[in-house]
């Protein structure tokens, strides 16, 4: 391999992040700081100067979604190699192979099971609350492990969800982590004047979240996130004792990655909620799920399905037949949902009874967080639909547990998730609870 030089010139906010020493690093900044950039030069840097024995050095840059990954970093990577000699593209793959045979690739969020396997030497996570927050956990860290990988998350807050749960980790474990938050007011990168032009064209809360950082400020259309941050004040997210009680479940089916699984006691007048699953788990088969909740450990009480469980399929057996085949315990199917905010009002009506055991429900909770509506025009009317994204799946299986108790099929002792009226904005609208 030739001599090569490369010079970079970061904005001053990121030289500290540029000379980190730390394995992990969580970077929360306002728009157009620049740290997409900063984070694909430190990329590149750490591509053509790393040394270890084995295969090729390999990284990656990770976005929610394909297109994204492109339109933001693609040009740049183009840009930062077109003078180094040698350097392979693939247009195709998204992908960039260095002189010294090591690889940076573009990679989407929303398939983040088909990095399961890779390894990587380093990852950029861009955006992550907008990404499974299983995909890190489950998938992404594991990849890191073989050559001990370095990782850095960057985005702007869209509320207290995954991105969130990474700068807290970040906070409280600095010895590992390195962070950053960095605010438009105090940055200095975006002038003054211009500065004072945006926050007078946009609402005050989307100005403290996208310029201020501010973490406090919900997505547009939350269902559950005002409930889950009066969850914390009060002190009901954390560690909770395990009672002698048996242990429901809740389900929200799909394939393997888009199932999610909710634990649950009836302690009193409380509602003990002591562990979640989101995605596949490594279980491909139904019996290699149930294998996964055998170890737990729980003493199971009922396991509540979604209605189309209950559907046959071409063997002539259902799901739930299947489920129940298994010997883990009382099997119920849910009937029909005529309208999903029946169940997310009964859910939002619970709320105050509710209590999240951790560490074992936060990705459940980031999903809560994230879960929110979207405004869709209906003819003469504009509703609020629910989005079916990543947080979609884990957030119906919650709703699961709400329809299950308020119709009675579990005893639950003064908790019976109070139906709210749907309220009218113009036109009729289904409302649920907006952070």
């Amino acid at each position: 391999m030739s001599h090569i030089e490369i010079h970079i010139q970061p904005r001053d906010a990121f030289l500290p992040y540029l000379k980190r020493q730390k394995r992990f690093a969580c970077l929360v900044c306002h728009r157009r700081a620049g740290k997409t950039y900063s984070c694909l030069q430190d990329i590149l840097a750490r591509a053509l100067t790393h040394r270890r024995s084995g295969p090729p050095l390999r990284y990656g840059y990770i976005a929610p979604t394909r297109d994204q990954a492109k339109d933001i970093a693609w040009s740049y990577l183009q840009k930062f190699t077109a003078a180094i000699p040698g350097t392979k593209v693939n247009q195709q793959e998204l992908s960039l192979v260095l002189p010294n045979e090591a690889q940076i690739r573009l990679y989407s969020g929303d398939s983040y099971d088909r990095m399961r396997g890779l390894y990587f030497d380093g990852v950029v996570i861009d955006e992550p609350a907008d990404i499974d927050g299983s995909a890190w956990p489950m998938v992404i860290r594991p990849c890191l492990s073989d050559y001990q990988g370095w990782a850095t998350f960057i985005g702007t807050p869209k509320g207290k969800n995954a991105f969130y749960s990474r700068y807290t980790e970040a906070l409280e474990n600095a010895d590992e982590w390195f962070s950053l938050l960095l605010r438009a007011s105090e940055s200095g990168i975006i002038p003054g004047d211009e500065l004072a032009s945006l926050r007078a064209g946009m609402p005050e809360h989307a100005f403290k979240q996208e310029y201020e950082c501010d973490f406090s400020v919900a997505i547009p259309g939350a269902i559950y996130a005002a409930a889950i941050e009066k969850a914390r004040q009060e002190g009901r997210i954390g560690r909770v004792p395990l009672a002698d009680v048996p242990v429901h479940t809740s389900w929200d089916l799909g394939s393997p990655a888009n199932t999610s699984v909710w634990y649950w006691q009836v302690v009193g007048r409380e509602i003990r909620v002591i562990d979640c699953d989101v995605g596949d788990l490594g279980a491909n088969t139904l019996n290699e799920r149930v294998a996964h909740m055998q170890r737990k450990g729980y003493p199971y009480g009922l396991h509540f399905l979604p209605h189309d469980a209950g559907r046959r399929e071409y063997t002539g057996k259902t799901f739930a037949d299947e489920l129940s085949a298994t010997g883990i315990g009382q099997v119920r199917v849910l009937p029909v949902t005529t309208d999903v905010w029946l169940g997310i009002n009964a859910l939002i009506g619970m709320f105050p009874t509710l209590v999240f055991r951790t560490p074992e429900t936060e990705i459940g909770v980031d999903a809560l967080g994230s879960y929110h509506t979207k405004e869709v025009d209906r003819g003469k009317r504009i509703a609020s639909t629910p989005v079916h994204d990543f947080s979609s799946h884990t957030a119906d299986a919650l709703r699961y547990m709400a329809e299950a108790i308020h119709a009675g099929l579990v005893k639950a002792p003064g908790v019976t998730g109070r139906v709210e009226t749907p309220r009218r904005r113009g036109a009729l609208q289904r409302g649920g609870f907006v952070g």
